[in-house]
């Protein structure tokens, strides 16, 4: 038999099949380029890296402002910088997270700089507005994570508007100014769970220390807490916040039970502030307590009385 293909038709083929052998070539070939290029920046990357002219290696190439009342020393703790570090890996959001999270502080800006290599952080306070008292206590941030840090150990902490806890040594300022906050709390900072407690310390003063932490839900709690305090015309000089399901403010009527932390706390103030005049009508020196549980229906207790009463009427 005789192939009965035209010769013009298999020339048509033959070059088809040369064009798709080229067109494979030149793709292997841009594809061999490709990975020699990456190949080549990740190989001049990693070595730049290692260079020492690229790198931070002390604490002197690290520049901190803005602080006009929080301590350097305890920023500088808070942001744990390794050195040396590499300022191409370097991640300035990580450090911003870290410091807001941390320290009292609602904006913190972080730059670099290559030639030479350094670090400027600069950062904007929030005043403490308040303060609580936990003996010989070690605050423990981030106990759940690989970062962890401590603070402390110290007997007086202050708080921001946010619940972040800084001991009052980060304060010196103020402490010698004896400018602190007038809003005292007892019990915000709870123990650390025992199954996650911290090793011995080889340090006598931290082996002795009680490591605490800080409840979430009370953070939460506290921030909406404190904005409603701050709106409130009564002047709260103490919460005690010991039993989660009985929640006392102290105030000029004296104590001030409203069970635990609800949605009813800003029209429990409400309440405290509508008894304002109740001085009028009662001594407040008899006065044991009052009860808002039920901010429609106040409750006081007392002295040298048998049982408790509702309001009195104006």
């Amino acid at each position: 038999m005789t192939d009965s293909t035209p010769e013009p038709q298999i020339v048509n083929i033959r070059d088809r099949q040369q064009q798709l052998i080229r067109q494979r070539r030149q793709r292997f070939r841009r594809s061999a380029w490709r990975t020699l290029v990456t190949l080549g920046f990740t190989i001049g990357l990693s070595w730049a890296v290692c260079q020492p002219e690229w790198q931070i290696r002390s604490s002197h190439q690290v520049t901190l402002t803005g602080n006009q009342q929080i301590d350097s020393r305890t920023l500088e703790h808070l942001m744990a910088i390794q050195f040396p570090t590499s300022l191409i890996r370097f991640k300035p959001q990580a450090l911003i997270a870290k410091l807001k999270a941390n320290a009292h502080l609602n904006e913190v800006v972080v730059s670099r700089k290559l030639f030479p290599p350094k670090v400027k952080v600069v950062v904007h306070e929030l005043p403490p507005v308040a303060i609580t008292a936990c003996e010989g206590c070690v605050l423990v941030l981030n106990r759940d994570q690989s970062d962890s840090l401590t603070l402390g150990p110290a007997n007086v902490w202050l708080l921001d508007r946010r619940g972040v806890v800084l001991p009052v040594d980060s304060y010196p300022k103020l402490k010698k100014a004896q400018q602190l906050p007038a809003l005292t709390l007892s019990s915000y900072l709870q123990p650390v769970p025992q199954v996650t407690r911290q090793p011995k310390q080889a340090n006598p003063v931290l082996s002795s220390a009680k490591w605490v932490t800080i409840n979430p839900q009370k953070q939460k709690d506290w921030q909406q807490m404190y904005a409603l305090i701050e709106a409130s015309p009564v002047t709260i000089q103490h919460l005690r916040w010991a039993d989660a399901n009985q929640l006392v403010l102290q105030t000029q009527l004296g104590n001030i039970r409203l069970g635990p932390y609800s949605p009813k706390f800003k029209r429990q103030l409400q309440a405290l502030d509508e008894l304002r005049t109740l001085s009028k009508s009662v001594d407040p020196q008899q006065i044991v307590y009052i009860d808002l549980e039920n901010p429609e229906n106040p409750v006081l207790e007392l002295r040298n009385s048998s049982q408790t009463q509702s309001k009195p009427e104006p």
